[in-house]
């Protein structure tokens, strides 16, 4: 409840997670994570996960440099010899195919590069030290420096969330891409759908109540679109209207976003970077299933539209995400509409600061009378986010009470009253 308006009816609980960064352990999922994309002699790249690996995988030192297995990242890349002197201390590495040779010193930051077999050492400074590994006595050296023995001097590239997620690639495990050539120069980050040991399709679960800002985010994160900037231009300009749930949906432009609580929460697999229509087509196709005529029918008995009940469900989910308060949450909604009453829910305001005006390039407040039920009549001007079926079953079937309003307490338990006198005396214990 809003400190200022000490009238208002309803009390939402915002809990903040903060993401804490990590240092780099193997069984930690939280931590950064860097994946490994090594080409052939045809031009074929396959990719590699070294952080699953029970032994040696990428290691980040006390600077944050991504560090790698040498032997192991030679033995994945062609023509590459690998050799270690006796007492560990040197090691060299040779390119059979084009005899460049680099040798790195344990514990030294620099190495010595020979153009040829018979050419004279250049000494180069590298990124970080090499070193031995005192869990697995594995060689380690900076993620760069075998780009002097590739055949082009550009036969290394290190890609970062942005390209990865433009070219498909899964970064919400991913935080950094690392390729390596040692035949050609690498001009572009290689597309995921290109790449040998990635799936071309990828599973995402869209949890009930995401928003289609949350939403968005998580399809680029997983690879399914190159940008959401593509997403959100679908979803307010392609012609969606054969499916029957949104050719029934008026215009409106005092509308956030145009579909809205049509993006229906389930499980879908999809092909990596596709097309951001044949995206949230899916998602529709989804939501003509699942919301059946019998709802349609039952909305339409309460004398609301589809979108009246998805704005209502929406509104439930946001207040509650337990199944058996639903019917009491929605009862509190119509009782109060049926009053004339202003919803004065907290959900509809975060939904503004949190989920809208973050994607305005201007005129923030654009929203605010349509949307804050503090503010507005009757309804938002569309749901708040995507409701699961319990809430729109709750929508449907409201329970049976004189409710007029409800407050979660700090413990998460919700108390409904009929008075406003109730519900403060209850505050205040």
């Amino acid at each position: 409840m809003r400190k200022t308006q000490i009238k208002c009816m309803l009390c939402v609980l915002v809990v903040l997670i903060f993401l804490i960064p990590h240092t780099f352990s193997k069984a930690d999922d939280s931590i950064k994570r860097y994946g490994i994309v090594i080409a052939d002699a045809i031009g074929s790249y396959t990719f590699y996960n070294f952080n699953l690996e029970s032994e040696d995988g990428i290691e980040i030192n006390d600077n944050g440099n991504v560090m790698v297995p040498l032997k192991k990242i030679c033995d994945l890349i062609p023509n590459l010899d690998y050799q270690i002197s006796s007492n560990n201390k040197k090691v060299t590495i040779i390119n059979t195919l084009n005899n460049r040779k680099v040798v790195y010193t344990k514990n030294s930051s620099y190495c010595y590069y020979y153009n040829g077999s018979k050419s004279k050492g250049s000494k180069k400074t590298m990124t970080a030290k090499m070193y031995i590994s005192e869990d697995t006595s594995s060689v380690y050296v900076h993620m760069s420096a075998l780009k002097w023995v590739m055949s082009s001097n550009n036969g290394f590239a290190y890609f970062q969330v942005s390209d990865m997620q433009k070219a498909g690639y899964d970064t919400s495990k991913y935080n950094g891409l690392i390729v390596y050539n040692s035949y050609d120069s690498i001009k572009a980050i290689p597309k995921s759908t290109n790449v040998n040991g990635i799936s071309k399709t990828v599973k995402v679960t869209i949890p009930e109540g995401y928003t289609v800002t949350q939403i968005f985010d998580l399809l680029v994160s997983k690879g399914v679109c190159a940008s959401t900037d593509y997403l959100y231009d679908a979803l307010e300009n392609y012609d969606f209207s054969y499916y029957s749930l949104v050719g029934e949906l008026e215009e409106n432009e005092n509308r956030a976003f145009r579909l809205e609580g049509y993006l229906y929460p389930d499980t879908y697999e999809f092909y990596r970077l596709s097309k951001s229509a044949d995206v949230i087509g899916k998602f529709l196709k989804n939501a003509e299933n699942k919301i059946s005529v019998d709802d349609r029918q039952k909305a339409e008995s309460l004398g609301l539209s589809v979108n009246e009940l998805l704005t209502i469900a929406s509104l439930i989910q946001k207040e509650t995400g337990d199944k058996s308060l639903m019917p009491n949450v929605s009862s509190v909604i119509y009782n109060r509409l049926n009053q004339k009453m202003k919803l004065q829910l907290d959900a509809t305001y975060f939904y503004l600061k949190k989920y809208v005006k973050p994607v305005l390039a201007e005129d923030i407040n654009r929203f605010d009378d349509y949307y804050d039920t503090y503010k507005c009549l009757e309804l938002p001007a569309g749901p708040i986010c995507n409701p699961g079926q319990d809430a729109i079953q709750a929508a449907l079937n409201p329970a049976v009470t004189d409710y007029l309003y409800f407050y979660s307490d700090e413990e998460g338990n919700y108390y409904f009253t009929k008075t406003f006198e109730e519900m403060l005396a209850i505050r205040q214990k």
